[in-house]
C-alpha cells in the first residue's frame, strides 16, 4: 500500500532535520506508543498499541534511518510483528523551504502488512494507516512548532 502527502510546519527546514532524526523527540509525536527503546544513533525501537477491525494487541517495530541528507532527505525502514502479523514500511520525506522560516514536508510512504491483520482486507488496513498519519501529522505540527 503506498500513501503519500504533503504538510506544512512553522519551522525551517534545519530545524525540522533535527526532530525527525532524534528519536527520542520524533517519539513524542508517535499515535499510540506504548514502549520507546533508542537503540543507536540509527535505529529505534517501539512498540504501538492498535486496534485493527477485531484485532488488537501490540505491535513492537525496530526502526532505521536509511538514507540522511541534511536538510532536506530522510528515509526511514521499519519491520515489525505482533497480533500474529508482520508489518513492513519505509517512509521517505522531503523537507523544501518555505518563506518567513516554514517548511513544506513531502512524504511518501510504502506499508506491507502480513498474516491475520493482512487477512482483515485491504480496505480497512488502508483507513487505519490513513488515520494514524493524520494523527502523525498532527502530532509533527505540535511537536515542530513547541520550540
Amino acid at each position: 500500500m503506498r500513501l503519500e502527502g504533503s504538510f506544512e510546519v512553522p519551522s525551517p527546514p534545519e530545524s525540522v532535520w533535527k526532530l525527525l532524526t532524534d528519536p527520542s523527540r520524533l517519539s513524542r509525536a508517535l499515535p499510540d506508543l506504548r514502549k520507546f527503546e533508542p537503540r543507536d544513533a540509527e535505529s529505534f525501537y517501539a512498540e504501538f498499541r492498535l486496534k485493527v477491525g477485531l484485532l488488537s494487541g501490540n505491535i513492537g517495530m525496530l526502526f532505521k534511518y536509511t538514507d540522511l541528507r541534511a536538510p532536506s532527505h530522510i528515509s526511514v525502514t521499519g519491520h515489525g510483528t505482533g497480533m500474529q502479523s508482520t508489518v513492513d514500511l519505509r517512509i521517505d520525506l522531503d523537507l523544501i523551504e518555505q518563506e518567513k522560516g516554514k517548511s513544506l514536508v513531502k512524504w511518501a510512504a510504502d506499508v506491507s502488512v502480513g498474516g491475520v491483520a493482512a487477512s482483515l482486507g485491504a480496505r480497512i488496513m488502508q483507513e487505519l494507516a490513513k488515520s494514524k498519519v493524520r494523527e502523525l501529522v498532527a502530532n509533527l505540527k505540535k511537536v515542530a512548532s513547541a520550540r
